[in-house]
């Protein structure tokens, strides 16, 4: 019965988050304080990360989550984004392989997240190659729309590095070549 009630309270939590922050957080220090429940760890690990931009916590919460039941799915989506703006891409990386591991995850959501981790390292075609491999796996067409955006933002990314590039290349040939001028 007990565990019926903190599902309940971690629903309206749910349905709560990011208007009533206040109700949300009551509901679950409710739950977090009875028994252990993923839902609801990633759910405090969000507030931490999304709202308070308290890194740490978040992190703490995540984890929390992942050891709590390591195939509660939404985990792995919000945990690696929170990863990805702390700059840690090695675990960032480790957990979307431990994601695209389990059969119940959406892999075109973890793509994406992929492409975005790539686009941070600033490796944009490996990126595009996943935000296509998203768009391919989408099952809707406003995230097939989303991803096309994604693509586009992508694809100046990397005519702006082509430019910039050429423009290197440009500066350094300029700086090799001599004129032989009637002052010389």
């Amino acid at each position: 019965m007990a565990t019926y009630t903190n599902d309940i309270l971690f629903i309206q939590a749910l349905d709560s988050y990011s208007y009533d922050l206040e109700q949300c957080i009551e509901k679950l220090q409710y739950v977090l304080g009875g028994n252990d429940h993923a839902g609801a760890s990633n759910l405090m690990g969000r507030i931490y990360h999304e709202q308070l931009h308290d890194y740490t916590n978040a992190r703490e919460y995540y984890h929390r989550a992942l050891c709590i039941d390591h195939e509660y799915v939404e985990t792995y989506y919000y945990y690696s984004f929170l990863l990805i703006d702390v700059c840690d891409y090695k675990e960032a990386e480790h957990v979307l392989e431990v994601g695209f591991s389990l059969p119940q995850t959406d892999k075109a959501r973890l793509n994406f997240i992929k492409a975005i981790l790539l686009e941070k390292q600033e490796e944009f075609k490996v990126a595009k190659t996943h935000l296509k491999n998203s768009k391919h796996l989408a099952l809707n067409n406003d995230y097939r729309y989303f991803i096309d955006n994604q693509l586009k933002r992508v694809n100046e990314k990397i005519k702006v590095v082509k430019k910039s590039k050429k423009k290197q290349k440009l500066k350094k040939i300029r700086a090799n070549i001599t004129f032989n001028t009637m002052l010389d």
